[in-house]
């Protein structure tokens, strides 16, 4: 059985974590007309993301296909266990699509991923599952490379070339801003619709701004507690003292890329879930991104 097969086949469907709380997004339900304006209410909420969208003509970005390195480049791996390429992001092409001052101007972010084990990120030693790497470019010296002998060929994403386009992201209810509004059942309708309409239907590969979480919108929180080595697979991990003393930094995090379930690359996160990797902004501007952490969550 095939990659793509064994996982729209009916993967794994939660962490031992457990959902957080109802779907943020998908196909709302149906409450009848909103009382209110809901797209003047929520527009001042929208900040601005960047959705990677497939393209046809060849860009320097790209999702699955091989990575681009120099001579000398170790392939990241787990337990000995090459990871699948997930995608790369041509840093000068995003920057002109949108300056994001806290992402380097140059070079370009390679992603990396263990397709088969699919670690979900609340626990520490979920680290070893993915790996981002940035690589500074230079034409004369990168080349692509070639796929590990020990990397199977059902891990080995086909390429799809993406341009960059400009959206608006808003917060989910569960964020401070929204639970002000008090949205009522269908106006919470209007603003879910209104949060996915840029993504015009295509899959949410998106750079920077809010996630569209599916579980829960706890990331940035749920990144801080595990990259310190608190297990958030434990039950009461959220409460304890050391926790306590660690949330505060979740203010730091920022989302990196956020890569959805898409047939074109024959990926299926779990069961139609999403990957959301996060980073610290001072990491970030340090370009220190082997220290960023992945949320995988799903239906």
């Amino acid at each position: 059985m095939g990659f793509l097969s064994r996982l729209f086949g009916g993967r794994a469907g939660g962490s031992t974590g457990g959902s957080k709380g109802p779907a943020l997004h998908g196909k709302p339900a149906l409450h009848g007309k909103p009382e209110r304006d809901v797209v003047a209410l929520t527009a001042p909420l929208a900040i601005p993301a960047i959705h990677a969208v497939g393209t046809s003509e060849p860009t320097r970005s790209q999702l699955g296909g091989a990575p681009l390195g120099a001579p000398g480049f170790i392939w990241p791996d787990t337990n000995g266990r090459p990871l699948s390429f997930l995608a790369r992001i041509d840093l000068e092409e995003l920057q002109a699509c949108h300056a994001v001052d806290w992402l380097p101007r140059s070079g370009g972010l390679q992603f990396f991923y263990d397709v088969d084990e699919q670690p979900w990120g609340f626990r520490p030693d979920d680290v070893h599952g993915w790996k981002v790497t940035h690589v500074v470019r230079d034409d004369a010296d990168l080349s692509e490379l070639p796929f590990p002998n020990a990397l199977p060929t059902t891990q080995r994403l086909p390429r799809r070339f993406i341009s960059f386009r400009t959206i608006r992201s808003f917060p989910s209810y569960e964020r401070e801003a929204v639970e002000q509004l008090k949205l009522s059942d269908a106006e919470s309708d209007a603003f879910n619709a209104i949060a996915d309409e840029d993504f015009g239907g295509r899959p949410r590969h998106q750079l920077t701004g809010y996630p569209r979480p599916i579980q829960g919108d706890d990331m940035e929180l749920e990144s801080q507690l595990v990259s310190h080595g608190v297990d958030c697979g434990e039950a009461g991990s959220y409460s304890t003292p050391r926790a306590k003393a660690l949330q505060e930094g979740a203010s730091e995090w920022r989302l990196l890329l956020q890569l959805d379930s898409d047939e074109a690359i024959e990926v299926m996160w779990g069961d139609v879930g999403t990957l959301y990797f996060w980073v610290r902004e001072s990491d970030a501007r340090a370009a220190r991104f082997d220290r960023t952490w992945l949320i995988l969550q799903c239906h």
